[in-house]
C-alpha cells in the first residue's frame, strides 16, 4: 500500500512540473482562428466588473459536479475502515473532482479570459485544461486500483495495479510531450479518452467475473456502474455530433447547451449511482477460507442426508 501511495504521489508531482512548464501551449491557436469576438458570439459572454465569464448554466454544472466529486470522494475515506478499495475510491473521486473544478476554469467559467483577452487569436488550451486531462488519467487508473482490491486476489491484483499504474505514467508521458512539442492531438479529449476505455473495460471484467463466481450483488452495482459510465461517454459524443450546441445556439442567442453540459449532467447522476449502489457494500475481496468451504459442503451433506 505504502509502495502504491508512494507512485500516485510521483504521478502528481510529475503532473506539477507538466503544469509549471505550459507556455509552450501559448503557440496553439484554433484551426480555423477564433477571435475574441468570434468567441463571444458561439456561446455566452457575461460581463461582470472588468472579467467576462463564460457559458453561466455549465459554469454551475461543472463546479457543482466537482463538489459532489470531492465530497463523494472524502466520504469512501472517512468509511474505508482498513478497506483499501475504499480509499483508492476516496483517492479517485477526490482527484476527479479537482479535475472538473480545473476543467470549469477554462472549458466554462474564465474561458475567455485564459484564452481570448488580450490576443487577436484565442489559444486552443491551456495549463487548466492541461490539469484537467491529468487528473482524470490518474483517477481512472485509481478507480481501478479501487476495484481490483474489491474484486481480485494475488496474482491478478498486483497484474492490474501493475496496468493503473502504468497507464497513468504513460498518459503523463503523452501529455508533456503533447505540451513540449506542442501537439492539440497529444492534449485533446478524445485521445484521453483511449486511455481510460481499457481500465473501464477491465473494471468490467473483474466484476462480471466475480459476479459469476459469487452471485454476489456489489459486483453486479460495480457493472452496472461502469456500464453508466459508457453510457454518459457516448451521450457525449452523440451530442457533440449531432450540432445541437448550434442549432440552439444559432445566432448568438437562445438556449446555450453543449456537449460538455451533457457530460457534467450525466457524470452527476453517476457519481449519485456510484455513491448509493457502492458507498455501504463496497469493501476488499476476501476468497472463502477453506475451513468455511469444508463446513459449507458437509452442512449440505446433511442437509441431503436428513
Amino acid at each position: 500500500m505504502a509502495a502504491s501511495r508512494s507512485r500516485l504521489i510521483a504521478l502528481l508531482g510529475l503532473a506539477s512540473i507538466l503544469l509549471a512548464g505550459c507556455g509552450a501551449l501559448d503557440e496553439l491557436t484554433y484551426d480555423p482562428a477564433i477571435t475574441p469576438q468570434e468567441w463571444c458570439e458561439q456561446q455566452p459572454c457575461v460581463q461582470v466588473g472588468d472579467v467576462v465569464v463564460n457559458q453561466p448554466l455549465g459554469s454551475f454544472l461543472v463546479f457543482f459536479l466537482a463538489l459532489l466529486w470531492i465530497v463523494a470522494g472524502i466520504y469512501f475515506l472517512v468509511t474505508r475502515a482498513g478497506q483499501r478499495s475504499r480509499s483508492w475510491f476516496g483517492i479517485a473521486l477526490i482527484i476527479g473532482g479537482l479535475g472538473a473544478a480545473s476543467a470549469g476554469v477554462s472549458f466554462q467559467a474564465f474561458g475567455f479570459q485564459l484564452k481570448c483577452a488580450g490576443r487577436q487569436e484565442c489559444l486552443f488550451t491551456n495549463g487548466f485544461e492541461v490539469g484537467f486531462s491529468v487528473s482524470q488519467a490518474v483517477s481512472v487508473s485509481c478507480m481501478l486500483i479501487a476495484i481490483a482490491y474489491a474484486g481480485t486476489r494475488a496474482p491478478a491484483r498486483t497484474w492490474f495495479i501493475g496496468y493503473s499504474v502504468l497507464n497513468a505514467v504513460a498518459y503523463l508521458v503523452v501529455a508533456a510531450l503533447g505540451v513540449l512539442l506542442p501537439s492539440k492531438f497529444l492534449l485533446s479529449f478524445e485521445l484521453l479518452i483511449l486511455f481510460a476505455v481499457p481500465g473501464i473495460i477491465a473494471v468490467l471484467v473483474i466484476a462480471i467475473v466475480r459476479y459469476r463466481q459469487s452471485r454476489d450483488p456489489l459486483y453486479a452495482r460495480i457493472i452496472w456502474a461502469a456500464l453508466l459510465l459508457v453510457v454518459v461517454q457516448v451521450a457525449y459524443f452523440a451530442y457533440f455530433a449531432s450540432g445541437l450546441t448550434q442549432t440552439l445556439w444559432a445566432t448568438g442567442t437562445g438556449f446555450y447547451f453543449s456537449e460538455n453540459d451533457v457530460l457534467h449532467v450525466g457524470m452527476i447522476f453517476w457519481l449519485i449511482y456510484a455513491v448509493v449502489a457502492l458507498g455501504g457494500p463496497l469493501r476488499d475481496y476476501s476468497p472463502p477460507s477453506v475451513a468455511g468451504a469444508v463446513a459449507g459442503s458437509a452442512a449440505d451433506e446433511t442437509q441431503e442426508s436428513t
